[in-house]
C-alpha cells in the first residue's frame, strides 16, 4: 500500500465536471480503500476534497435560488463573481 499525496489525488483521473463524475470518483476511492490500493490517509484527503466541492455547490445553488426569487440575473454555475462590489452579474 502506498501513501497518496494531494498531487496523486488530483492526478487520479480526468477533471471532474459533473456530480455524477464526483460520485464515480468517490465510489472508486471506496473500492480502492477496500482492496488496499488507497490508504486511510488518502481516503481522508479524497473525502475532504469532495466535501469542499459539495459545500461549494450547495452554496452556489442557494445563491442562485435566492437571486431567482428576487428577480436578479443568475450567474452560470461555477462562474459567480467574487469580490465585485457592484453586485453586477457578468
Amino acid at each position: 500500500m502506498t501513501e497518496m499525496t494531494e498531487q496523486d489525488l488530483y492526478a487520479m483521473g480526468q477533471e471532474i465536471k459533473t456530480t455524477g463524475q464526483l460520485r464515480d470518483m468517490l465510489f472508486n476511492a471506496q473500492k480502492g480503500l477496500r482492496n488496499g490500493d488507497l490508504d486511510l490517509d488518502g481516503a481522508w484527503k479524497v473525502y475532504k476534497l469532495a466535501k469542499n466541492i459539495c459545500e461549494s455547490l450547495y452554496s452556489e445553488t442557494k445563491i442562485a435560488m435566492f437571486r431567482h426569487e428576487v428577480g436578479e440575473k443568475i450567474a452560470e454555475f461555477g462562474k459567480p463573481p467574487l469580490g465585485d462590489d457592484s453586485g453586477e452579474v457578468k
